[in-house]
């Protein structure tokens, strides 16, 4: 008779402390199993999420989590909390469209408390909770599981400096894999190093505080002289010390992966008071050894079970895959750097994800990894450019939010030439944590500061070397999906800075697209013109400036203008289309604006999240139809997402 699974018996964390701790080894590689067979079939994060799985077993079977209160950083780790939770179920359909999100979310179960999706936060929120807990007399304790890349971010160091002083009963967890997505880089991170190595600092951590104090003393001087002794050796030796300095009692390392050990710890932290640090060791990928001798190329991928049983030439088959916006900049970039020396690069912890991987590579001495720290890297950038370097930054445009200070302070108002590459930009299948969806409207409102938008790999190329040529900043900002090979009627036109153009000759019913979505109006536009309405498309390539030249010369009383984007409406492309046109009096029957609605869009695949808030070709082409189709004609006015028309303010 086959055995009965222990973790189908868990339908809550009750269930799991209800086991015997021998039980707890066998309910680990149970659940290593089912976290490879759901991210092997769906995708998401492997190598973080099975290095964490003692650690997530201890934590709920010490804690009650609906009224203690956990906090994971970040949450892609997120995986065997949910499998504990009550969504062993709901994990089967990881990050696909309405399934189960690949981060902690709210909206799925009680022990999320946070959408997480961004590093460096929790020690933060998980601060103002115990605060809020101890001042409503709640008897909780409050718990932060962060990485050893993400405390190197700006913010736990502040929460950190906060917590130190306000003494408040925290633990922190400290989950040292040694990496983030890539190897961590850093001060912090060869300090932690040090830690790791120290088993003679461990022994010594244990035995001083005891040890010197029993050394035999006569008389006051010495007795003193013992004291200064004693600070003079800890300070040194006792490993954790940077954190202890920070108001933090430090503990370990510790093996992440020894349940009884990190048990044995848990319940002698319940006890005590004020800030803790746990520094537990683990390793990524642990369990599967694949992942364990490559935890980088085995982060977040799929189907890499299947892989190890199908012929070499299907494998060959099914990698293969269109070439990426991401592939034509890191290429573009490595060839203006090899005819200009003084063209550097920045990531922040993301060289395989921003395609500064083989830049790293090729120009190892002009390639700059600040880690998870986007304030400093802006910053950075900036600096480098005052002295005299063309510093191209390329960085996901959801956590160049996380900078937007600096653009605005360190790098505009200083007029330096900053080149952003904003990958991402636009939907991704991660959801509202890694929507780029923002960036123009954050971007187009800062004094010297462009932004450009290609529609294929060509216009990428020629963005990204005009931006260097500039003496002022710049964002190029471009999804993460295939190159679309962009159809023309005419001679394709080079880029002019703050020039469009037009690809299908202005009608009745004209589409002006921007980036990403140039592609799509075009493939829509095909599809109703077979129907026998013309539709004139214009590929705009610039936000900023808009290209005020273009909209004059197609101005007309009767014509309607739909603005397509993959941004929010509010405060995006479209908005900048009608400040020109209310600046320059142009007349149109009715402005459209097409985009994201305000509001946050959920996870799944970028094709299904298009066609649901109707960005794809077909969704723009019924509309277009609708609009061809309707009787009013006559009515002027402005659209918003297509919502009510509303009177132009010209």
């Amino acid at each position: 008779m086959q055995e009965l699974s222990l973790l189908a018996t868990i339908a809550s964390p009750a269930d799991l402390r209800a086991l015997p701790v021998e039980a707890l080894p066998r309910l680990a590689a149970e659940m290593r199993q089912r976290l490879m067979h759901v991210v092997d079939k769906r995708g998401g994060h492997l190598a973080s999420n099975l290095g964490v799985v003692e650690l997530t077993i201890a934590l709920h079977r010490s804690f009650d989590f609906l009224r203690d209160r956990l906090i994971w950083d970040t949450s892609h780790q997120s995986y065997g909390h949910k499998l504990l939770t009550g969504r062993n179920h709901l994990i089967e359909n990881l990050r696909q469209y309405q399934g189960c999100c690949g981060f902690a979310s709210k909206s799925e179960s009680p022990f999320d408390l946070f959408d997480a999706g961004h590093a460096g936060t929790s020690i933060s929120a998980a601060l103002g909770i115990a605060v809020a807990e101890e001042r409503l007399q709640r008897d909780s304790h409050t718990v932060a599981v962060i990485g050893d890349a993400a405390v190197a971010a700006g913010m736990p160091f502040e929460a950190m400096n906060h917590g130190g002083d306000l003494k408040q009963n925290l633990l922190v967890i400290l989950n040292d894999n040694r990496m983030s997505i890539d190897h961590s880089v850093g001060g912090l991170s060869r300090y932690l190093n040090r830690l790791r190595s120290g088993a003679f600092y461990r022994a010594l951590k244990r035995d001083i505080q005891v040890l010197l104090p029993r050394i035999p003393v006569v008389g006051r001087p010495l007795e003193e002289g013992l004291e200064h002794l004693h600070e003079v050796l800890r300070k040194p030796l006792v490993p954790g010390q940077f954190f202890e300095e920070l108001g933090f009692k430090y503990f370990g390392p510790m093996d992440g992966h020894d349940v009884a050990e990190l048990l044995g710890f848990l319940a002698h932290a319940r006890c005590m008071k004020g800030p803790i640090l746990l520094h537990v060791l683990t390793n990524k990928g642990h369990g599967f050894e694949p992942a364990q001798k490559d935890p980088i190329k085995y982060h977040a991928l799929r189907g890499f079970l299947q892989k190890a049983t199908e012929p070499e030439e299907v494998v060959r088959a099914q990698v293969v895959a269109k070439r990426s916006y991401t592939e034509e900049f890191a290429d573009a970039l490595i060839e203006v750097a090899g005819e200009d020396p003084l063209v550097h690069a920045v990531t922040a912890a993301m060289p395989g994800g921003t395609g500064l991987g083989a830049f790293q590579k090729r120009f190892p001495d002009r390639y700059y990894d600040v880690g998870i720290a986007e304030q400093h890297g802006t910053c950075f950038s900036s600096g480098m450019a005052f002295a005299g370097l063309k510093p191209v930054f390329a960085v996901y445009s959801t956590f160049l939010q996380r900078g937007f200070d600096q653009v605005v302070h360190d790098v505009c108002l200083q007029q330096n030439r900053v080149v952003f590459c904003l990958d991402r930009a636009g939907i991704v299948e991660d959801g509202p944590t890694h929507h780029g969806v923002f960036d123009i409207a954050y971007l187009r409102g800062i004094p010297e500061m462009s932004l450009a938008a290609p529609g294929d790999g060509e216009e990428l190329r020629e963005m990204l070397r005009l931006a260097l040529e500039r003496d002022r900043a710049a964002a190029i900002r471009y999804p993460k999906a295939a190159l679309p090979d962009l159809a023309r009627r005419a001679p394709r036109q080079r880029v002019e800075w703050g020039k469009g153009e037009v690809l299908r000759e202005p009608a009745e019913i004209t589409i002006l697209a921007y980036g990403a979505m140039v592609q799509i109006a075009v493939a829509a536009a095909d599809l109703v013109e077979a129907e026998g309405l013309p539709i004139g498309v214009v590929n705009m390539r610039f936000a900023k400036p808009l290209d005020g030249q273009l909209l004059r010369s197609i101005e007309a009383p009767r014509r309607t203008l739909i603005t397509l984007e993959e941004h929010v409406v509010h405060g995006g492309f479209g908005s900048a289309v009608l400040e020109e046109i209310h600046a320059q009096e142009l007349e149109f029957a009715r402005i459209l604006l097409w985009g994201v609605p305000d509001r946050f869009v959920q996870f799944g695949a970028r094709d299904l999240l298009l066609e649901e808030l109707g960005l794809d070709r077909q969704s723009i082409a019924k509309r277009v139809r609708a609009i061809a189709g309707a009787s009013s004609r006559h009515r002027t006015g402005v659209t918003l997402a297509g919502g009510a028309a509303r009177p132009r303010a010209l």
